[in-house]
């Protein structure tokens, strides 16, 4: 009986697989949002404390938001995409010229860069500078605030809502 138990082990494994990722689907559709839902800040910082950050962001969302989802830039990795429709990105500035294309200008964002400094490229106001804010989520360095050129509320006023969180932040 048990020699024909052990012959049959890779259809064991086999089934116990489907099981893991069936499970692991209905967990993500019980916690997760849909875009329209959801803000995403997405961080290029190796020592990100991303359920942290979330944590800090998520008092008093703005109306039709269920969750604020933070999330380092090698989350997308098999979904680049995917990446260019974050609402908010905190890049340091040495970097920041690798990301230009999922940048939007600040003067679409509705945001007043009075505060802060400016951070431009050809000419063109795209990141504000953060000085020191949020800087034990992130890490030392200096940080730049842009806005996503595909962020799923670029018009409702949610992005300009998690920008302003973010620049608040002790």
């Amino acid at each position: 009986m048990l020699r024909n138990i052990f012959s049959q082990w890779y259809k064991y494994v086999v089934w116990a697989l489907m099981s893991l990722f069936f499970w692991g689907w209905i967990f993500t559709l019980l916690t997760d949002a849909p875009m329209s839902k959801k803000l995403v800040l997405c961080v290029d910082a190796p020592q990100l404390q991303d359920e942290a950050l979330a944590e800090a962001l998520s008092g008093d969302l703005p109306e039709g938001i269920r969750q604020v989802a933070v999330h380092r830039f090698d989350y997308y990795v098999f979904d680049q995409d995917e990446l260019l429709h974050a609402d908010v990105y905190l890049v340091p500035e040495s970097a920041a010229a690798d990301y230009i294309e999922s940048f939007r200008p600040l003067a679409e964002t509705g945001l007043e860069p009075d505060a802060h400094g400016v951070w431009e490229y050809e000419g063109v106001a795209l990141g504000l500078r953060l000085d020191g804010e949020a800087g034990s989520f992130l890490g030392e360095g200096e940080w730049l605030l842009c806005f996503g050129i595909d962020s799923a509320h670029r018009d409702d006023g949610a992005a300009l809502w998690l920008a302003e969180r973010v620049l608040s932040l002790p």
